[in-house]
């Protein structure tokens, strides 16, 4: 199902300290104060200057960019099918080993973030950027050459997991820090909008396109059309012709470390929008995991639906990303962004009760799941490209990679346990029982945005 930031990847607000959050040595600069008019609070921006909108659509630093993160994004979705039907086609790996892929993978999501926000804080992202995709496709073209060499090993495979995942911290971090350095604050939600339309896109389409092409050549060939990917979007990235000038540092002046990491989570929890955002996504990446663990086993285990019409669910909700990305942005320009939040979230929340709500027959099932779906994911990626604009647009951009940095850590942190609640809720209510349960979760990550001072958020 559609989350908060997903690794490879939704993303409020809660009042502060009147006059916003100081900066210097003692915390943040800019960031988001609350002002008071009699009982009503209004949120302020300190913001940067809003710049000139312009169209995206001619616009040569940002078509790159968009191209090439969406080529790569393909691409990871098409290898995160693939890589277990190698395990498995040439390994002959057990589920538990397949289970442990994704564990490597993910390890680097938890551990790394708050560490590459504070080493990139000073550093140009695109440069960054280029070393990292140049990495990952090197990496993941070791695996093909590996398979048709006969050598590949699950050694191998994990320690190429584990690196791909650092790597894509690092990429992602650099990435969401570079965008608001060369497009306007006016058009950042649009840009948005199409970044979070290539990941919806990818997740419709990298599966199937997976499993047409391993049909007609091999696991490992989508493999080595993964490596390609990042090899593109790293020549996208080169001939871009924005330069991002790496911020100078005082000779005399020697980093403090510690300060660097207590500045980055002050840009969460000292900037009331961004502590916001956080702990919803974090609530709602944990109702998410919930969904992920109860809605394959009761669909496809209790139900006895093909993995055909399994995939095809997929497919739908991915359609209903794509609708929500594109269409946000039209509301948010309307209604102002926290109205549009919380809109979005409607959807992204209440849909998932379809899931459960059919034992049969199939034809029911499969509507029902495919309406919750078009509509959960409809909902919680449109929620995803408004909160990232949000954090974007009220963090001093100084601030950015360790804000990001700060704000994944907090969101993928609720996963793991997630799954494991989900794991034991099925193995002991049931399957059913637990996706009845997940949308109740999904409606307390509202909590934290639900307020007044979301509801009259206003961003220069």
């Amino acid at each position: 199902m559609g989350g908060h930031d997903r690794p490879g990847g939704q993303r409020v607000l809660h009042r502060g300290q009147p006059g916003g959050v100081r900066g210097g040595q003692g915390g943040v600069r800019g960031g988001a104060g609350v002002e008071t008019e009699g009982r009503r609070s209004v949120v302020t921006i300190a913001a940067k200057p809003a710049g000139k909108e312009r169209s995206l659509v001619r616009d040569r630093d940002f078509q790159l960019f968009w191209g090439g993160d969406l080529v790569s994004q393909l691409g990871a979705e098409m290898m995160l099918f693939a890589l277990p039907l190698v395990m498995v086609s040439t390994l002959n790996a057990s589920g538990t080993q397949i289970g442990l892929l994704e564990a490597f993978y993910t390890i680097p999501f938890f551990a790394l973030p708050v560490f590459v926000g504070v080493w990139q804080e000073r550093r140009a992202r695109r440069p960054v950027m280029i070393v990292a995709d140049l990495l990952r496709g090197a990496l993941v073209l070791t695996i093909p050459v590996a398979a048709l060499l006969d050598r590949l090993s699950l050694v191998q495979i994990y320690v190429v997991a584990t690196l791909v995942g650092a790597l894509t911290v690092v990429y992602d971090i650099a990435a969401r820090s570079y965008l608001p350095r060369f497009v306007p604050d006016a058009s950042l939600g649009s840009a948005n909008s199409k970044l979070t339309t290539d990941q919806a896109v990818s997740a419709t389409l990298g599966p199937g396109l997976g499993g047409w092409l391993a049909g007609i050549s091999s696991a490992a060939g989508v493999i080595f059309l993964n490596a390609l990917g990042y090899f593109v979007s790293a020549l996208a990235l080169l001939r871009m012709r924005h330069r991002e000038e790496a911020q100078e540092q005082d000779p005399a002046e020697s980093r403090n470390l510690r300060r660097e990491l207590v500045e980055g989570f002050s840009a969460v929890f000292r900037n009331p929008p961004v502590r916001a955002i956080a702990l919803h996504a974090a609530i709602y990446n944990m109702g998410g995991s919930l969904v992920n663990v109860g809605f394959v086993v009761y669909f496809v285990r209790d139900l006895g639906m093909s993995q055909f019409a399994f995939g095809m669910v997929g497919v739908v909700g991915g359609v209903g990303a794509i609708c929500g990305a594109l269409g946000i942005p039209f509301l948010f320009d309307r209604i102002g962004y926290g109205k549009a939040l919380l809109v979005a979230l409607f959807f992204g929340t209440w849909a998932y009760f379809l899931l459960p709500a059919f034992a049969g027959p199939d034809s029911a099932v499969y509507l029902a799941s495919a309406a919750g779906f078009f509509f959960g994911f409809g909902g919680s990626t449109a929620g995803s490209v408004i909160a990232v604009t949000v954090r974007q647009k009220v963090t001093p951009p100084e601030l950015h990679a360790r804000m990001n940095a700060t704000y994944r850590l907090i969101s993928f942190g609720s996963i793991p346990f997630g799954a494991v609640i989900g794991g034991v809720l099925v193995d002991g209510i049931g399957a059913r029982e637990t996706l009845w349960l997940a949308p109740f979760v999904l409606f307390a990550s509202v909590v934290p945005v639900a307020t007044r001072t979301m509801w009259k958020l206003k961003l220069n």
